[in-house]
């Protein structure tokens, strides 16, 4: 650092962005902090003990006030609402400012603080790194030199499935973020659109929020230039994270966080800025974003002017932010509208006005049974193990409470005046942790004297299936298998409770839950359809003991209010089997993508074998390993502090292989199912609703056909950037060869 640069910095809010990329880019400068400020005591410990020695001396407190005369400059990192009050009294406290994204929420907020700062002559500096991309500067050089000719139109998609590993509610709560998707990823996009395109002169503005905080929205807008275009986000899905633009002599698409220009008309491709074409854009990693910004607030607080991002600038996409919630409309998802128009008289409810406590609410199941419940006026109370998964259940009016199961404290204190428990969640690493907090959700709804439990197993306890009718009265599966085994005993521990402890609980087993947002039976297969091969055994023949999910909510909202459904359990699918080639087709067919491949059984076990698999899967993607890895705090710390010591040449080629690497998508490759999953698609059983229909009531009411519709639409909504790139990547392979098998090239 210069001598003319202050020493003395604070730290404003310890959370995860400070964590994982502020404090790494200021060690790096070289400026260490003097103090932190946070209202956890551990995070506060946990940064402090990544200060190494200078830790011992930092000074640690709750609130800025209490320290103010140990700092002269500050980085702001605390929930969205705070930005604009906590900006003014830093400033007229006399501060040099670095405010996180957004500047403020409001654009009052961030005149004021601009007032403030130019009235004491501070630097006032916003976070809106991907300024400093060489590729968002070579396309904004590309625009004004007039290359494109007229811009007509644009468009802009960007998502991914949101799973941060955040330390707060903060992102998921609207009086802590003032919004969702829009303005957190929007800050950065909405920066670039303006920087690029100028000013916006309409607007329409959609999102999926109910009552809660976006979790998808959609822009449509005018430009002053007179240019068109749409700006989609998304928490929920992965999309192609590009702006498209077109002129009248020519046009690009450009990456919007990766210095990428993926397309491009001749003369485009070819114009050069600051001695670079297109293909010239270096490898620009993440990490770097963070040092360029803070090496700039840094040279600004020195007196440097022209150095960083003025607030005037981060106050221009907090304006078109608040102008597009000011004109918000309900966003109608396109999958939505192909759903059942079902007589509301025909689906089971709860009383208006009752309470349900869900678990495993952020998944696919619990979430759906959420939103149902929200619509018939039913108070919901979710725990969840984390906040960075639940993005989609902070859309909705619901009270979330954090805790795992397991854990001490949480789920006791969730069942303060509740009348139904539905027990959705499963934790996968720790047997424990599931007896446990299934022993917690039993003494609290003893406690509460709940009207209903329902605890959601899985028909899998009955596996390897003996074929023919399968029934509640099959005997029990391969308890050898982890899984099969604690479901076991979760039941077992369930049907005690009711029949001895006088808790009216029952237990659903469904089997095969496909769906808007099915995971492993909508998510996962059109995924491996895209990226490559799905191999199935022999013609496909298999029983696929497919449910569409509204019929599995049905089947539990019965089992919570008969009193038939006390110390039972019941099977659950749908009116029909299909088999595994036509469930696989049909997905498919719906993504317009080739169908499954056929092979002999033998074949499939002969390259198939499952440490030979696991190698295979980590060779394909070593990314995914460390991913998993770093979901364990401890590991992700570890990793961390390693990173940071390596030598300057071996931190640059690991920081390469990981942040880099383009799109790290891969086309071509053969899904072969483990032992487990070809099994299942070999499997002649059939799941039979008898029991469900005689007690429950319960009649499915979407046929395959009906509910692959439906999620033929979700998927087509959420996959569709991904087909189109797998189109590409398939057309420019060679061509496969043909199969050997008779049977593969009947296929």
């Amino acid at each position: 650092m210069s001598s003319g640069i202050p020493q003395r910095l604070a730290i404003i809010g310890c959370g995860a962005v400070v964590d994982h990329h502020i404090l790494p880019a200021l060690r790096r400068a070289g400026w260490q902090p003097s103090v932190l400020v946070d209202r956890s005591p551990e995070r506060l410990a946990l940064l402090a003990g990544k200060l190494g020695r200078h830790g011992r001396d930092v000074v640690r407190v709750a609130d800025w006030r209490e320290a103010a005369d140990k700092f002269d400059a500050a980085i702001v990192a605390v929930p969205h609402v705070f930005h604009g009050p906590m900006g003014i009294e830093l400033l007229k406290a006399g501060k040099h400012l670095f405010m996180e994204k957004p500047l403020a929420v409001t654009s009052e907020q961030c005149e004021t603080m601009i007032r403030e700062a130019d009235a004491r002559r501070l630097t006032l500096r916003v976070g809106l790194l991907r300024r400093y991309l060489l590729g968002a500067r070579w396309l904004k050089a590309l625009i004004e030199s007039g290359t494109l000719g007229t811009i007509r139109s644009f468009s802009i998609r960007e998502g991914f499935v949101f799973n941060w590993a955040t330390s707060s509610d903060a992102l998921l709560r609207r009086e802590l973020a003032a919004g969702g998707v829009l303005m957190d990823t929007g800050a950065h996009t909405l920066d670039l659109l303006l920087w690029w395109l100028g000013e916006v002169a309409s607007l329409s503005y959609r999102d999926d929020a109910d009552q809660g905080v976006e979790a998808d929205c959609l822009i449509e807008c005018r430009m002053a230039s007179g240019a068109t275009g749409t700006i989609e986000l998304s928490r929920t899905r992965d999309l192609r994270d590009t702006i498209q633009i077109q002129g009248s002599t020519g046009f690009v698409e450009v990456h919007l966080s990766k210095n990428i220009v993926l397309d491009g008309s001749p003369n485009a491709l070819a114009f050069r800025h600051e001695g670079r074409a297109a293909a010239d854009l270096p490898l620009q990693l993440f990490p770097e974003l963070f040092d360029s910004e803070l090496r700039d607030f840094a040279r600004s607080v020195s007196g440097e002017a022209s150095a960083g991002i003025p607030g005037s600038e981060g106050a221009r996409s907090v304006a078109l932010i608040e102008r597009c919630y000011a004109n918000r409309e309900p966003l109608t998802l396109g999958w939505r509208a192909e759903a059942k128009a079902a007589d509301k008289d025909e689906m089971p409810r709860l009383p208006a006005g009752s309470t349900a406590l869900l678990t495993g609410a952020a998944g696919f199941i619990g979430g759906r049974l959420a939103e149902r419940l929200v619509e018939q006026g039913v108070k919901v109370r979710c725990l969840v193990r984390s906040y960075g998964q639940a993005t989609r259940l902070a859309r909705l009016p619901v009270e979330i409470v954090n805790g795992k199961l397991g854990e001490a404290g949480p789920a006791a204190q969730a069942f303060d005046g509740v009348d139904y428990v539905f027990h959705c969640a499963y934790d996968h690493r720790s047997r424990k942790a599931n007896l446990d907090g299934l022993e917690q959700l039993l003494a609290g709804a003893v406690k509460q004297k709940v009207k209903g439990f329902v605890y959601l197993s899985s028909f899998s306890v009955y596996e390897p299936f003996p074929d023919g009718k399968l029934t509640e009265e099959t005997r029990d599966g391969d308890v050898s298998w982890p899984y099969a085994r604690n479901k076991l005993d979760l039941e077992a521990r369930t049907l005690k409770a009711a029949r001895e402890e006088g808790v009216p609980a029952s237990i659903i087993q469904p089997a095969v839950v496909y769906g808007p947002f099915s995971k492993p039976w909508a998510d996962a297969p059109a995924q491996m359809l895209i990226t490559g091969d799905v191999i199935l055994p022999d013609a496909g023949e298999g029983i696929c003991n497919a449910v569409y999910i509204e019929d599995l909510i049905d089947a539990m909202l019965l089992a919570a209010q008969r009193p038939e459904a006390v110390g039972e359990r019941f099977i659950i699918s749908g009116p029909e089997p299909v088999s595994w080639g036509k469930f696989f087709g049909a997905i498919a067919q719906a993504i317009q993508v080739p169908p499954p491949v056929y092979w002999p059984s033998a074949r499939i076990r002969g390259e198939n074998s499952g440490v030979v698999r696991d190698i295979k899967a980590v060779l394909a993607n070593p990314k995914r390993l460390v991913q998993i890895i770093v979901r364990w705090p401890p590991a992700r710390q570890a990793l961390q502090a390693g990173y940071d010591a390596l030598p300057p040449g071996l931190h640059k080629l690991v920081t390469k292989a990981y942040f880099g690497g383009g799109g790290g998508r891969r086309f071509g490759l053969r899904h072969l199912p483990d032992p487990r999953a070809l099994a299942l698609y070999e499997s002649q059983a059939y799941a039979s609703n008898d029991k469900a229909a005689r007690l429950l009531g319960y009649r499915p009411r979407h046929g395959f056909a009906e509910g692959m519709a439906v999620t033929g639409a979700y998927l087509r909504w959420a996959y569709g950037d991904l087909c189109r790139a797998g189109e590409a990547a398939r057309a420019s392979a060679p061509a496969a060869p043909e199969p050997p098998t008779a049977l593969a090239k009947a296929s």
